[in-house]
């Protein structure tokens, strides 16, 4: 089962990677003072997909720790298998079921 809020984050994630492509170049020549149309074009869309990119990943990281925070209860855990095909202890102490308990 998918947790809340994994497909923010990997949106987010993957806009961070194309901002890493992205914004270098365009970045550098508009810090240096020599950049043309397309590289303002360029710098303003690799702001966008990196406060987007940013928005998604804090969205995402936000909604995942939500449930970090719920109280978990036997009845409202999520077993990884069901409960009849749990092994059972070989470490367990048997139960025995109202009789006495051997005498040490």
């Amino acid at each position: 089962m998918q947790s809340e809020g994994t497909w923010q984050i990997a949106v987010g994630l993957i806009f961070l990677a194309v901002t890493v492509f992205v914004l270098p170049m365009p970045l550098f020549e508009v810090f240096s003072g020599i950049a043309g149309q397309g590289a303002v074009a360029l710098f303003g869309l690799g702001l966008g997909l990196l406060v987007v990119g940013l928005g998604f990943v804090a969205v995402g990281l936000r909604k995942r720790s939500r449930n970090l925070r719920t109280a978990r209860s036997y009845d409202t855990r999520e077993p990884s298998a069901s409960d009849e095909d749990r092994p059972v202890n070989p470490h367990a102490l048997p139960n025995t079921y109202g009789a006495f308990p051997p005498a040490s």
